[in-house]
């Protein structure tokens, strides 16, 4: 007897060993795709619950934009960086956007804008950012000194005008750093956005095989970014000449937008809030 029971203290101890090794191994695999920001197809992470504001933005871009908005997990410094919005007044997306300027290696190279309404071109963006000097604290300070609000006087940001499609235009206020806006303004080899290479990332290739699309700076964004899968917001690359490599590996650059497999995908449940402007997150 005393043997049977060694044997079945010694199974029940196997059981249980293989039972919390194979927890262990399902928490690591849950902790690693929330550090990975790993995303569904339908835009969701494992680990994330989408916000009404979220759930607008994938159904409306998808609907009205055919494009594909993946989210990230919360604690992703690009989750938290992305403000993108879909403003029901005027039916289009206002993005959050990211421009990369590779081939300058001296400093950071690239920036984060808001409130980027998707009906403006590219190209306008880029040319009034390079050919504008003008602060908000200086637009502040010319209006008027005294009563103009401290916080505007201290931001040394660049102010433009960006046209819309109606033919009219709306302030925006740029968030490239002096640095980059200064070199950029230096080097006469950027200053026509219509003799630049836009290109923009394919999502769901391999590591190993890196795919660029090309955009046309003088369309409307939405336009370029039809049919296309975006992890959270857009990244435009901007080059003078094109890239050959990327992480050591040979890159692929596409004339024409190709459609992925989200974009055939059913749609997704209409929001709560269609009618409402989503400029704040619950």
């Amino acid at each position: 007897m005393s043997d049977y029971g060694f044997l079945q203290d010694l199974a029940r101890d196997h059981a249980l060993l293989l039972r919390d090794t194979q927890k262990m191994k399902h928490g690591s695999a849950n902790r690693l795709a929330n550090q990975n920001g790993t995303i569904n197809q339908d835009g969701r992470s494992p680990e994330i619950t989408l916000t009404r504001t979220q759930k607008n933005v994938i159904s409306h871009a998808k609907k009205q934009r055919q494009v594909i908005i993946q989210y990230m997990s919360p604690g992703i410094k690009r989750h938290q960086q992305n403000k993108t919005i879909w403003m029901s007044s005027k039916s289009r997306l206002v993005w959050t956007l990211e421009l990369a300027v590779p081939e300058i290696t001296q400093l950071a190279n690239k920036w984060v804008e808001t409130g980027f309404h998707d009906v403006c071109r590219p190209s306008d963006l880029w040319s009034r950012i390079l050919s504008s000097n003008k602060t908000w604290s200086e637009v502040a300070t010319d209006k008027d000194p005294e009563d103009a609000p401290r916080k505007r006087i201290k931001d040394e940001n660049i102010r433009i005008m960006l046209p819309s499609d109606d033919g009219n235009e709306y302030p925006f206020k740029s968030s490239i750093q002096p640095k980059l806006h200064q070199a950029l303004q230096e080097d006469s080899g950027y200053r026509r956005p219509e003799e630049l290479l836009w290109l923009i990332r394919v999502q769901n290739m391999p590591a190993n095989k890196p795919t660029f699309y090309k955009i046309d700076p003088l369309q409307p964004l939405y336009t370029q970014l039809r049919y296309q899968t975006v992890l959270e917001f857009p990244t435009i690359y901007v080059y003078k000449e094109a890239p050959t490599t990327w992480d050591g590996y040979g890159v692929t650059v596409q004339e024409h937008c190709v459609v992925t497999s989200e974009a055939d995908s059913s749609e997704e449940e209409q929001s709560d809030s269609n009618n409402e402007d989503t400029n704040a997150e619950d």
